[in-house]
């Protein structure tokens, strides 16, 4: 009996053993993989990779640190071991609405190419496309468009990618977005526009862009101000000449 009892004691202890040594292990290789992400040690991560021994979720955490540093050769190599283009992590975002915030142009595109949802939508309801149009990524924008992306989709506060480009005065972004059909005169909750938000903040370029693509000099927000009040308001004089000249008043 008292055999019998030091057989399985001795079983117990194999057993633990062997978990914490799995763990220690599966540690050692997390903190092994990401040092080397941060890094940017592409033929040490590499190798990790080839031993295919790998939790999921410590693949996942790796992934994601390899999307945040934006070398497109490792977000490749993870692409293959078979990692979820779409996964999820801080805030619901996606690889792709990383790399498109922070203007990885060859990321998004390897991305894309794997097959990665354009539109998929954060705890913000933001879409890759706007926060690429907030941001002024100007290369990213293109490839966002060539895969189909919706280009009047609205975050929870009823921002477009037109009205934040507009906001922020990235003029040939305005361009594109046009281009692709975006609604030159959506207008959010307030009522604000493309071209009030533009002309309120000065940005002369944006302004003659969104006049050029038939924007409403003369349409109000809900508080009766036009984008000729707000240049006003504001003194933008050379936005506020451009504004009189395509019909403001």
């Amino acid at each position: 009996m008292m055999l019998l009892k030091n057989r399985s004691l001795i079983f117990i202890l194999y057993f633990v053993l062997i978990l914490v040594s799995s763990y220690a292990w599966s540690n050692n290789v997390k903190s092994e993989l990401i040092d080397a992400i941060n890094k940017g040690n592409a033929a040490l991560i590499f190798k990790i990779l080839d031993s295919g021994k790998i939790e999921s979720e410590v693949l996942n955490e790796a992934f994601v640190a390899a999307v945040k540093k934006g070398n497109p050769a490792v977000v490749e190599r993870f692409l293959k071991a078979g990692i979820d283009v779409n996964i999820r992590f801080d805030h619901n975002n996606t690889p792709l609405l990383q790399a498109a915030r922070d203007g990885r142009e060859h990321v998004v595109e390897i991305l894309l190419t794997a097959g990665a949802n354009v539109d998929s939508v954060n705890d913000e309801n933001d879409t890759a496309l706007i926060l690429a149009a907030e941001k002024g990524r100007k290369k990213v924008i293109p490839l966002l468009l060539a895969a189909n992306a919706n280009v009047n989709a609205k975050r929870d506060n009823g921002m477009t990618a037109l009205l934040l480009a507009a906001q922020e005065g990235h003029q040939q972004i305005i361009q594109a977005l046009i281009d692709a059909k975006a609604d030159v005169n959506s207008q959010l909750e307030n009522g604000a526009t493309a071209l009030m938000l533009a002309a309120q903040q000065g940005h002369l370029g944006a302004t003659y862009t969104l006049i050029g693509a038939k924007a409403d000099p003369n349409r109000k927000a809900s508080n009766g101000m036009t984008a000729l009040m707000l240049a006003n308001l504001h003194r933008h004089k050379e936005v506020i000449d451009l504004l009189k000249n395509a019909g403001a008043k």
